[in-house]
């Protein structure tokens, strides 16, 4: 790691004016925050240009107006939540652990009554993909090859293998790859004794033919719904989006609330009138065309000043340096 004035130089400032307010995103160094495509990145520009400076840390502390928990992993790793309770105001602090089992009401047994349709899914968020990363690029291996640039293309080898293990062993499972089954007894035996599997039923909002996924974004009070529509069970992202009108139904206000999300993505269904929450995302990506997004930005950036107004800002004191990368 590269260090200057005390400061790693992943630690840095992305800001054109400076009007001494400071945001620090709180991240795993296996995030690789800058090179992923976060939806964040597109409220970054606005918030530059608004005055705020931009920080990026895995283990430094710096001073800042208000820290965002960003840490792409499914259980918030201990050293991040210790320097995340250094700050007076946090984004999504109580966000540490979005493994599926720890929200979901639909997860289902090998055992009991019989659910009807189920889906088989990853536990871990993003289809494991992160979380598999980090533990691969932990490994000793990686440590060994990390000198001569080797380190990600084996984790490249190793997770095209790891697609490729029996149900009862495979760790990776992208979304786009789930399987729906028309009853628990059809699901591979193998599926059951895989802590990394989830088994949920299938219960899926309908229109005609289409089967429907609706998405809440927001950021503090501020918010945007979307939904996706498509011909098949599995809705991919490529999938036609739509702006929704409808309210965002208070039962998944209530989830939000009890789950501690600050901002993030619930993927959601309505079905019969009642609320099924299908995923909940603390770290929502984006596509790659940036216009795609820009209502959503618009409404979304916005809603920092609320978390800005919500601590006393420890910026006045600071004379620690923002490195900026050459």
């Amino acid at each position: 790691m590269s260090w200057a004035n005390g400061v790693p130089r992943w630690c840095w400032s992305d800001s054109d004016v400076n009007t001494g307010r400071r945001i620090v995103f709180i991240t795993h160094e296996s995030d690789r925050f800058w090179q992923r495509s976060y939806l964040v990145h597109l409220m970054i520009a606005r918030w530059k240009a608004l005055g705020f400076e931009v920080a990026v840390t895995s283990d430094a502390f710096i001073p800042a107006d208000v820290a965002f928990l960003h840490t792409d992993l499914s259980v918030v790793p201990e050293s991040c939540r210790r320097l995340a309770a250094k700050y007076p105001a946090v984004i999504n602090r109580s966000v540490t652990d979005v493994r599926k089992r720890a929200y979901s009401r639909l997860t289902v047994t090998r055992d009991g009554p019989d659910p009807g349709p189920v889906i088989v899914k990853s536990d871990w968020n993003c289809g494991g993909a992160r979380d598999f990363r980090r533990l691969m690029l932990e490994s000793r291996l990686a440590r060994l090859l990390a000198p001569i640039r080797l380190d990600r293309a084996w984790y490249h080898l190793i997770a095209a293998i790891e697609r490729k293990r029996s149900w009862r062993k495979r760790r990776l499972l992208r979304s786009r790859c789930y399987r729906v089954y028309p009853s628990r007894a059809q699901v591979p035996a193998g599926v059951w004794d895989n802590p990394h599997l989830v088994v949920e039923r299938f219960v899926a909002e309908r229109e005609g033919s289409y089967y429907c996924c609706r998405h809440w974004l927001f950021m503090g009070s501020k918010e945007v719904s979307r939904r996706t529509r498509s011909l098949e069970p599995i809705i991919k992202a490529s999938a036609g989006i739509e702006a929704l009108t409808d309210p965002v139904p208070e039962a998944l206000r209530a989830l939000r609330k009890r789950l501690g999300f600050d901002y993030g993505k619930f993927d959601y269904g309505l079905v019969d009138g009642e609320v099924f929450l299908y995923d909940a995302n603390p770290t929502p990506g984006r596509s790659a065309s940036p216009e795609r997004h820009a209502n959503t930005i618009d409404t979304l950036s916005t809603g920092i000043e609320e978390f800005i107004g919500s601590a006393v800002s420890p910026l006045s004191h600071c004379t620690m340096p923002i490195i900026v990368p050459s």
